[in-house]
């Protein structure tokens, strides 16, 4: 189950976490080893949002996408906003894809992981969905592993709720038993804003699923000393993230 109601946080959402393909160009070069998938059969986007990574991808390997979302308000703005002639939204879970067996050549989960309520069940669908050898790319921050993490320099609090996200090991041990083996694990850089200033007027829509659970007096705090920090730039320098790649297959 989803820790935010996206139906709800939809526009926000895209609003305060979208990227440009100028500052992601870390992530293509990073998936670049392993996408696109053989055979010509499409990825799977699973989690895929407002479509930021769907049609990222449909971009930089010429793939056909089938972006899997639950939730119907953020499918309705990614077609609204990312409409792409080889990237199908599609509606569904990730413990039960409506996909046929051996559809999708490649599988990339962009921090999704934490918000899944059986991790192994996932595990055992994209088994099914993909072929062997097809590789799951899943992106997120680790626990244990936040350090390139600028926004909980600023709001710690969310850094912790971070820390309760699935593990490294834990995340394999659950592939594993569905039959997929670690192929690699890298840190990959991205320009999350060319600013700290613009950084600070996407943190105030508070559309990062580590910052809505937070009590209103500690995000206000954390505003604060992030509204500092962006005054005292005198050079507007680009907030550089770096967030976890882990390779199964």
């Amino acid at each position: 189950m989803a820790r935010v109601d996206y139906d709800q946080m939809a526009v926000r959402y895209d609003r305060g976490r979208a990227l440009s393909l100028e500052g992601l160009e870390g992530w293509r070069a990073a998936l670049a080893a392993w996408l696109p998938p053989p055979r010509g059969l499409p990825v799977l986007d699973l989690g895929a949002g407002t479509g930021l990574f769907a049609t990222a991808i449909a971009t930089w390997f010429d793939a056909r996408v089938v972006a899997v979302e639950p939730s119907a308000g953020m499918r309705r703005q990614a077609q609204q906003v990312r409409a792409h002639a080889r990237v199908a939204y599609v509606g569904g879970r990730a413990e039960r894809l409506p996909l046929r067996d051996g559809c999708c050549g490649g599988a990339w989960l962009s921090t999704v992981i934490h918000h899944l309520d059986d991790l192994p069940g996932c595990a055992r669908e994209l088994r099914r969905v993909l072929p062997a050898g097809g590789p799951v790319l899943i992106r997120s921050s680790f626990p244990g592993r936040h350090q390139g993490i600028s926004l909980f320099r600023f709001f710690p609090g969310a850094g912790r709720i971070a820390d309760s996200f699935p593990t490294v090991e834990a995340t394999v041990a659950a592939f594993q038993a569905a039959g997929f083996g670690f192929r690699a694990l890298q840190q990959v850089p991205q320009t999350s804003a060319p600013s700290l200033q613009a950084a600070l007027e996407r943190v105030r829509l508070r559309a990062d699923s580590t910052l809505a659970p937070l009590p209103d007096a500690e995000f206000a705090q954390g505003l604060a000393a992030m509204e500092r920090a962006a005054a005292a730039e005198q050079t507007p320098t680009p907030v550089v993230d770096h967030l976890d790649l882990l390779v199964l297959g």
